[in-house]
């Protein structure tokens, strides 16, 4: 306990173990180059449109999907260094970030034993989530924590009061989190709504002028850039085509009252992200007519909002992730809670109590984390994805095109070859784009790529019979099989061999 104590009591000590936090979480990645394996289906993709960028292609135009610009670019500087180790330590950064201002966070709400527990647990139930499907919704959590660490300061420090440059900060993260996934914006809508009308009832007009003001410059010192990038390079409508249309289309078009109700409970019930609404509900209750009332009115509305708006696109068990910024004062106050519970009790060895206890609440981010770490022993898909990318390579010659058939870009990254259609993956929300299946169909009938891939290991079968019958025909036609290694099916186009 002595030695616990000697820990967290160092703010040098308290430094190492939130960087050594990050580091954990990121060691899980598909990127980390000492346990690297297969990477997520999203992940796929946004390092395509990453290295398609530092190729000179432009996104939206020549590569196509429904996020935002911002996701991409993050990428490039990483990947232009450093390849997939550069993309790994961008998420170590960004995970830093992120539990630095957790831990500033959970302060408010306890003090440093009780912050460093709440955080350390805060990311292990970040786990369950981190490590399902698409391993790149971390990108968004700097932006979220340390807007919430923000709005919390305002409402839990003794002079209330936002600064002008943490409210250009709020803007600026809002700006960031949207334009890496448009439905991000309810963190910031529950408490700007409450704040807005806690000033007008105060008639604090200056004060309000003020937040206003800064807020805007904060999103305009981001949207204008990315405007700018947009519209210089032509690409402007194609990205209000792709990313607000086709995304809008994608979130509410096959929802019904019914399925949302469904959906609202599912995102809820994933590894206990019911816990923040529920502490936001009964601190309402029990902060009513207190000063801190109105922070947890803002808490409860923007997570509300946010599990209804994950709800419309709740198909991803990883969207879950970006909740995480509203475990941080809910752990932390429940620690608190029970440690001072057990302190007064004197009962033996709390702190591990409370380590165990917690550790079963998250045990499932704990035994996946467990799993992909120890994945590597047995996982071939390093070499798999190498060796298919070099017989490709090595059976083709620059400017030949190829394509791969499924939701993936699993092959893209490891190839020197150019993709043969923009459509480079294919349904799972572009077939929201209109004309899009018939546009993919087109050019590939039309180019004839020299390789067409498909992908089978884990037992994949991506084949989507109403965008790749005509392809499978060609294929049949005019393609024979090179190699059914590496996890790929790789056939090529017959006048080549």
């Amino acid at each position: 306990m002595k030695l616990l104590n000697n820990i967290y009591k160092s703010e040098k000590n308290i430094y190492i173990i939130l960087f050594l936090i990050a580091l954990v979480v990121a060691f899980s990645s598909s990127y980390n180059p000492f346990n690297f394996r297969i990477m997520y289906v999203d992940s796929s993709v946004y390092i395509t449109f990453a290295q398609g960028i530092i190729r000179g292609q432009l996104p939206y135009l020549d590569l196509v999907d429904n996020k935002g610009p911002l996701l991409y670019l993050l990428s490039v500087p990483g990947l232009f260094l450093a390849g997939f180790t550069g993309i790994w330590i961008t998420e170590i950064l960004l995970l830093f970030v992120s539990v630095f201002f957790a831990y500033k966070t959970a302060l408010l709400f306890g003090n440093r034993f009780h912050a460093l527990m709440g955080t350390i647990f805060s990311f292990t139930a970040l786990l369950a989530f981190f490590l399902v499907n698409a391993g790149t919704e971390e990108y968004s959590l700097p932006f979220l924590i340390i807007s919430l660490y923000i709005f919390s300061k305002y409402y839990f420090s003794d002079n209330k009061n936002i600064k002008f440059i943490e409210l250009i900060i709020l803007g600026a993260c809002f700006s960031c989190a949207i334009m890496i996934r448009l439905n991000m914006f309810p963190l910031w809508v529950g408490f700007c709504i409450v704040i807005f009308i806690e000033s007008i009832f105060k008639k604090q007009f200056f004060i309000l002028l003020k937040y206003i003001s800064g807020f805007l410059i904060g999103i305009l010192l981001i949207l204008i850039p990315l405007f700018l990038y947009l519209k210089l390079n032509g690409i402007f409508e194609a990205f209000t085509e792709q990313v607000i249309f086709a995304g809008a289309n994608r979130g509410f078009g096959g929802s019904s009252l019914k399925l949302l109700e469904k959906n609202f409970w599912l995102v809820l019930n994933r590894n206990h992200c019911y816990i923040p609404l529920l502490f936001g509900i009964f601190s309402l209750i029990l902060k009513y007519k207190k000063n801190e009332f109105f922070f947890y009115l803002g808490y409860t509305i923007s997570y509300f909002l946010m599990v209804l708006f994950l709800a419309f696109s709740s198909g991803g068990v990883h969207y879950n992730l970006v909740l995480i910024p509203f475990f941080i004062p809910v752990l932390t106050y429940l620690i608190r809670i029970i440690h001072n519970i057990f302190i007064k009790e004197n009962i033996k060895y709390p702190v591990f109590l409370i380590i165990f206890f917690f550790c079963c609440m998250f045990a499932e981010g704990i035994v996946r984390y467990t799993y992909y770490i120890t994945n590597k022993i047995y996982d071939n898909s390093k070499y798999n994805l190498f060796n298919a990318g070099k017989l490709i390579d090595n059976n083709t010659k620059p400017g030949d095109k190829i394509i791969s058939l499924g939701i993936n870009g699993y092959i893209y990254p490891f190839t020197q070859r150019e993709i043969a259609s923009k459509y480079f993956y294919q349904g799972s929300g572009i077939n929201h784009i209109q004309g899009s299946k018939e546009e993919f169909i087109s050019d590939i009938l039309t180019t004839k790529p020299s390789i067409i891939v498909t992908v089978t290991m884990d037992n994949r079968n991506e084949i989507l019979y109403d965008w790749h019958s005509p392809i499978m025909e060609l294929i049949y036609n005019e393609y024979q099989l090179l190699s059914a290694q590496y996890g790929f099916l790789i056939y090529i186009r017959e006048s080549l061999n």
